[in-house]
């Protein structure tokens, strides 16, 4: 019985020692948070494009960005601007697919030269 108590005591003892060497030097530890996605480049900025002024005798060209609700969206605008700007035409021009942001060089060009003014209609 006397071997186990030594024993407890002993291991208190070294217990209390190891705490009393372990807390200064807890106190010298410096931890440093890293970032795990590492620096990424942020995107080129573009200004935002000038008015194009008076919508009379435009072409005006509304792309659906074919998710749900745009084209309920871009047709309700097309009656809003027939209505108030008569001369002005008003052309729907779907984009291929809505997952598709701006992976598309070539539509873009192409749909620049449908139109003087472009509006781009989102659902959801």
């Amino acid at each position: 019985m006397k071997t186990n108590r030594t024993t407890v005591w002993m291991a208190f003892a070294l217990l209390i020692a190891s705490l009393c060497v372990a807390l200064p030097a807890a106190a010298q530890v410096t931890l440093e948070v890293m970032n795990p996605r590492g620096e990424i480049p942020p995107p080129p900025t573009r200004g935002i494009s000038a008015r194009g002024g008076s919508l009379d005798g435009k072409k005006i060209v509304l792309i659906d960005n074919g998710k749900f609700g745009a084209d309920n969206f871009l047709a309700a605008l097309a009656d809003l601007i027939k209505e108030k700007y008569p001369t002005a035409t008003v052309v729907m021009y779907p984009k291929p697919a809505a997952q598709t942001i701006t992976d598309l060089p070539k539509w873009y060009p192409t749909v620049k030269q449908q139109g003087d003014l472009f509006v781009f209609g989102v659902g959801d």
